[in-house]
């Protein structure tokens, strides 16, 4: 990928008929019962927790920013029993492993939770270790508002959106983007370096973007989202 950045918030082809998406200075207005959120690279801050384990416990040096694949570890010079460790003490104990929130992330998901049912769709197979990294990192939401499904796969994203319901999907993973292109589900980009390649969504830079967009003074529908 090249490092050609994409205007924030801007929607050009990949734009959804009956959306408001213009920009992030308050025409984006999202009901925050139709939006769901990826968790690692947009929750959780798991690249540089990564990098963080290779330099202390392997002593290899990555720049995060610049890390221009989503599949970096594939290409980093570590072994593959070194890498397979540092990914899999990321998956099995993201606590353990010292796995930060996104900075601004808790403030919107708790605000979030508090008003209705938040729904995280993730990749990974095993729901229970990020599960309790998310009650951790958010004490104060309710407990019973937050769902989160293991997919397994990236591409398994796509059909649990869509039989909850949901029109926005909060994703780092540009391939992940491209399966729900046409879709009714609306993939909205969230920055980080390994996704700045020209591309037709919208983007977010950061937390206090993806705030801006929510129409926080719409009524919460209910009944949006299953518990698994």
């Amino acid at each position: 990928m090249n490092s050609i950045k994409k205007p924030v918030g801007k929607v050009e082809s990949g734009a959804r008929e009956g959306t408001e998406i213009k920009n992030c200075s308050g025409s984006f207005r999202i009901d925050p019962s139709e939006i769901a959120f990826d968790v690692d690279g947009v929750v959780a801050d798991t690249f540089r927790a990564f990098i963080e384990i290779a330099f202390k416990d392997y002593g290899l040096r990555i720049h995060y920013d610049d890390i221009n694949e989503y599949e970096f570890w594939k290409d980093t010079g570590l072994d593959e029993n070194s890498t397979n460790d540092i990914i899999s003490r990321i998956l099995d104990q993201p606590l353990e492993a010292d796995i930060r929130p996104v900075t601004g992330s808790v403030d919107v998901l708790t605000r979030l939770a508090d008003n209705g049912n938040l729904l995280f769709v993730t990749a990974r197979s095993d729901r229970d270790s990020i599960l309790n990294w998310i009650w951790h990192y958010m004490p104060l939401a309710r407990r019973d508002s937050i769902i989160l499904v293991a997919a397994g796969r990236h591409e398994d994203k796509l059909p649990i959106l869509l039989k909850r319901g949901m029109k926005y999907f909060v994703e780092d993973r540009l391939e992940t983007c491209y399966l729900m292109e046409s879709s009714p589900v609306t993939p909205i980009v969230f920055d980080q370096p390994w996704n700045r390649s020209v591309h037709p969504f919208a983007s977010v830079n950061g937390w206090e973007e993806l705030s801006d967009m929510i129409d926080w003074k719409k009524p919460w529908k209910t009944g949006c989202h299953e518990h698994v």
